[in-house]
């Protein structure tokens, strides 16, 4: 009889363990999607402030063309349209495959063209395309603004990776599946 209570007590301390571990795992990769969604939005003004540059060069005097070198200024806004729709199209496939490495990986390298066209936009060599003030102002103060929710996602990640390689909560990880999230 008092071996059986015994069973039954280690038995009721497993089950309610490895509840306790699995909800904290769920909790930890919520935090994860959470920090998503705002990088989703703080991705999403970049992409904002990419169609309005666009829109007012465009609805310039000479539209995209400069009257000192025509071809010059196509090329620089051009690789800014493909560089937001890259990020874009990046962005919407990491959140598809949310854990998976490649996917975090080509969302970064896309995020670094982006802001590396948007430069060479501004760059005082390229002194036949103007972009607005409150335009560029904009995009330093988004710059700012995304670095928190950035570190926010990355301690997110790094928490949870810590979490799916402890024993016993290991175990957990491997049974249902948990992939370790990639930090950006």
């Amino acid at each position: 009889m008092i071996n059986t209570g015994w069973a039954i007590l280690c038995l009721a301390l497993v089950v309610f363990w490895g509840l306790g571990a699995y909800n904290r795992l769920v909790r930890l990769r919520a935090a994860i999607g959470q920090a998503v969604a705002v990088l989703d939005v703080h991705l999403t003004r970049y992409e904002e402030l990419v169609e309005l540059a666009v829109t007012a060069a465009a609805s310039a005097p000479f539209g995209w063309q400069s009257s000192i070198a025509p071809e010059l200024g196509a090329v620089h806004w051009t690789r800014l349209q493909t560089a937001a729709r890259k990020t874009a199209i990046a962005m919407a496939h990491w959140q598809d495959l949310l854990f998976s490495h490649a996917a975090a990986r080509a969302l970064s390298e896309s995020k670094l063209e982006l802001s590396q066209a948007w430069q060479a936009l501004n760059h005082p060599d390229v002194y036949y395309i103007t972009v607005a003030p409150e335009l560029n102002a904009r995009w330093s103060e988004l710059d700012v603004l995304i670095q928190p929710d950035l570190e926010r996602y990355n301690q997110a990640a790094a928490l949870y990776n810590a979490a799916i390689v402890q024993f016993p909560a290991l175990l957990l990880a491997r049974m249902f599946s948990f992939h370790s999230a990639s930090p950006l």
